[in-house]
C-alpha cells in the first residue's frame, strides 16, 4: 500500500511539473521578449524604440506606417550638411533661399547676402529648426536644393529605407514627402554617428555670433524640452542626448529623442501626436514612458567582451595572435548584442558565414560575418575583418585553421549533440541562477523532461530499496505466528516435509466415534496400522457420518 501511495505520488509531480512546463512555454512563446506599453496606452499613431548600435527594434507601434514627417526631417538635412562639407565653410544666402519660406514658417530671420558659417547654419537648423537655413545650406553642398533633395534621397536608399521620399529639406507638408517611424529610427540611428551632429543636436542654447546682416549676436534655444525644459520642466529627461521636434497641421506633433543610460543608446520616435500644450498625454510622456521601459528591460552585451561566445570560441583559442593589440582580426567597429535583462549572451542564436573565396588585398578585408538572433529577431551582427596592415599577418596556414575552427563551431551551433545540450544547459543554468534554469527548461522542453523522468526514476529506485526492506521487516514483527511471515512459511514448510519423512514422529489421532472400533494394543502391534495418512482428514467430505456426537471427531 505505501508503495501505491509513493509511486502516485510521483506520477502527480510529473503531471504538475508537465503543466508546468507547458505554462512556461506558452509564455516564452509570447513574452520571452517583452511587449513594453499597450498600443493604446500612448497617444502617438505611430511610435519606435531602436538600439543605435545594433538596430534592433525594442519597441513598435504602427512602425511602418507612412506619415509625414514635419521638421524631424532635418535630421538629415543636417547630418548630409555635416558630411559634405566643414563647420567652417561659409554660407551666403540667395534670394531663394532667403525668400523660400512662407509667413509662419520656423526661422531665424537670415537676409539675401547674409553670410553664416556652416556651424552657424546647423545650431539653427537643429535648435531653431529655420526653414530658410536648410535651403541655404543645400544649395551650399549641392549647388541647388532640388540636387539636394536627390541627395537626401539617395541616402535614404543607401540606408536600404523602402517607405520614405523626401521632396524638401525641412519638412514642409507635400504629397511625396513622406516616411515611417522606423525609416526615421534608422536615419536618426546614422545621424548619430557623425560627432558634428551629435553635438549640435545635444546643445540646449547657442549664441550665434553677429553677421554682416545681423550686427547683434542671437540666442537661438532648442526647442526640444526633454533637452531644454525651460517652459515644461516636467519633460526633462536626465538620460537625453539630442534629438529634434516637429510640427504642422498635417502631420501632428512628431518627436525624434537620442538618449543614453548604462552604456546603451536608443533612439525614440513618435509620429502623429499631440501637444504638450494641449496637456497630457502627448509626445513627451509618450516618448518618456518607452524610453524608461526599455532601459529598465534590456541590456547591452559588448561581443568582444569576456561574455561572448565567438570570443571564447574563435579568437581566444589561438593565445597571443588573436589576443594581441595588433591583431589583424576583429570586428568591424562596435560589435554588440541586445538581449532582455534576464537573458545571457550565450542564449542568443550565433550564425557565422566565413568568405572562404576572400582574396586578401593591402588593408581592411572583410573576411566573415557574425548574426545573432533571439525570439526571432535579429539582435546584433558585425562584420570579421582582416587587416593586412598589422604587424600580425594571417598566413595561408593560419587561415586553414582559422577556417577548420570556424567549421567546428558552425556544425556544433547547427546540431549540437544530446551530451552537449545537456553540459551546456546545466552549466548555464548553475552560473545564470533561477533566470538560467527557467531560460533552460523553455529551450529545451523535451530534453528537461527527460531528464526530470531519470532523476524520478533513480529516486524512486533508490526509496523503494529502501522502504521496501522496511516494510517486510516491520510486517514480521508486528505479525505473530510465524505463517505470515516469508521465514515463517519456509520453516512450516520445511516442518511438514520433514514430519512426512519421519512417520514414527506422527502424532496417533484420537478417535472417540462410535463408528470406530477399540483396538487393544496388542492387535495394533500385530496387524498392520489402517490409520488413514495426515492429509485424510482434509480430504473427507463433509458428510453425515464425519459429523459424529463427538464435536472434535471431523
Amino acid at each position: 500500500m505505501n508503495r501505491k501511495r509513493v509511486l502516485s505520488s510521483f506520477l502527480t509531480v510529473i503531471i504538475m511539473f508537465s503543466a508546468m512546463l507547458s505554462g512556461v512555454s506558452a509564455q516564452a512563446k509570447g513574452g520571452s521578449w517583452p511587449k513594453g506599453p499597450s498600443t493604446d496606452s500612448l497617444v502617438s499613431g505611430s511610435a519606435i524604440v531602436m538600439e543605435v548600435s545594433t538596430g534592433t527594434v525594442l519597441y513598435g507601434k504602427n512602425i511602418h506606417k507612412k506619415r509625414y514627417p514635419a521638421s524631424i526631417t532635418k535630421i538629415l538635412t543636417a547630418l548630409l550638411a555635416a558630411e559634405n562639407s566643414s563647420p567652417s565653410d561659409v554660407v551666403t544666402f540667395s534670394k531663394t533661399a532667403a525668400y523660400g519660406i512662407s509667413p509662419g514658417d520656423s526661422t531665424v530671420s537670415s537676409e539675401p547676402g547674409e553670410k553664416m558659417t556652416m556651424e552657424q547654419c546647423l545650431y539653427a537648423i537643429m535648435l531653431e529648426s529655420a526653414n530658410e537655413v536648410c535651403l541655404a545650406a543645400g544649395e551650399h553642398v549641392s549647388g541647388s536644393v532640388k540636387n539636394f533633395v536627390k541627395l537626401m534621397n539617395r541616402r535614404v536608399k543607401q540606408l536600404g529605407l523602402k517607405d520614405t521620399h523626401f521632396n524638401n529639406p525641412n519638412g514642409l507638408p507635400d504629397p511625396n514627402h513622406y516616411t515611417t517611424a522606423y525609416d526615421m529610427a534608422m536615419i536618426g540611428r546614422a545621424a548619430l554617428q557623425n560627432s558634428v551632429f551629435r553635438k549640435v543636436s545635444n546643445t540646449p542654447r547657442y549664441a550665434c555670433a553677429k553677421t554682416n546682416k545681423h550686427k547683434m549676436k542671437r540666442i537661438w534655444l532648442n526647442h526640444h524640452e526633454a533637452i531644454n525644459p525651460d517652459e515644461y520642466p516636467q519633460y526633462g529627461y536626465k538620460y537625453c542626448i539630442g534629438g529634434k521636434t516637429g510640427f504642422t497641421h498635417a502631420a501632428g506633433n512628431t518627436l525624434v529623442t537620442f538618449a543614453e543610460k548604462d552604456g546603451m543608446q536608443l533612439v525614440c520616435v513618435v509620429m502623429k501626436s499631440t501637444s504638450q500644450k494641449a496637456g497630457e498625454p502627448n509626445q513627451y510622456t509618450d516618448t518618456i514612458k518607452l524610453l524608461n521601459y526599455c532601459f529598465g528591460k534590456y541590456k547591452k552585451h559588448n561581443v568582444g567582451g569576456s561574455d561572448s561566445k565567438i570570443s571564447e570560441d574563435l579568437f581566444d583559442n589561438y593565445g597571443s595572435f588573436f589576443n594581441s593589440s595588433n591583431s589583424p582580426v576583429r570586428f568591424e567597429g562596435e560589435s554588440s548584442v541586445v538581449l532582455p535583462k534576464n537573458v545571457k549572451l550565450s542564449k542568443a542564436k550565433q550564425k557565422i558565414i566565413y568568405n572562404k573565396n576572400v582574396k586578401i588585398k593591402t588593408g581592411k578585408n572583410i573576411i566573415g560575418k557574425v548574426t545573432y538572433t533571439y525570439a526571432g529577431k535579429t539582435v546584433g551582427s558585425s562584420n570579421i575583418i582582416y587587416d593586412s596592415t598589422k604587424k600580425t599577418y594571417l598566413d595561408e596556414a593560419s587561415r586553414k585553421v582559422v577556417n577548420k575552427e570556424i567549421k567546428s563551431i558552425e556544425k556544433t551551433n547547427s546540431n549540437p549533440s544530446l551530451f552537449h545540450k545537456i553540459f551546456t544547459g546545466i552549466r548555464d543554468g548553475i552560473s545564470g541562477g533561477i533566470y538560467g534554469v527557467i531560460d533552460f527548461i523553455v529551450n529545451n522542453i523535451v530534453l528537461s523532461i527527460v531528464i526530470l523522468l531519470a532523476i524520478i526514476v533513480i529516486v524512486m529506485f533508490i526509496i523503494f530499496a529502501i522502504t521496501g526492506k522496511s516494510i517486510v521487516m516491520s510486517r514480521s514483527r508486528k505479525r505473530h505466528g510465524g505463517y505470515q511471515s516469508k521465514m515463517g512459511r519456509r520453516n512450516h514448510a520445511k516442518r511438514v516435509r520433514q514430519n512426512r519423512k519421519d512417520s514414527s514422529n506422527k502424532n496417533v489421532r484420537r478417535n472417540h466415534s462410535k463408528h470406530y472400533t477399540k483396538k487393544t494394543s496388542a492387535s495394533t502391534s500385530d496387524k498392520p496400522s489402517t490409520r488413514k495418512n495426515s492429509n485424510y482428514s482434509r480430504r473427507r467430505k463433509k458428510t453425515r457420518e464425519s459429523f459424529g456426537k463427538n464435536f472434535f471427531d471431523f
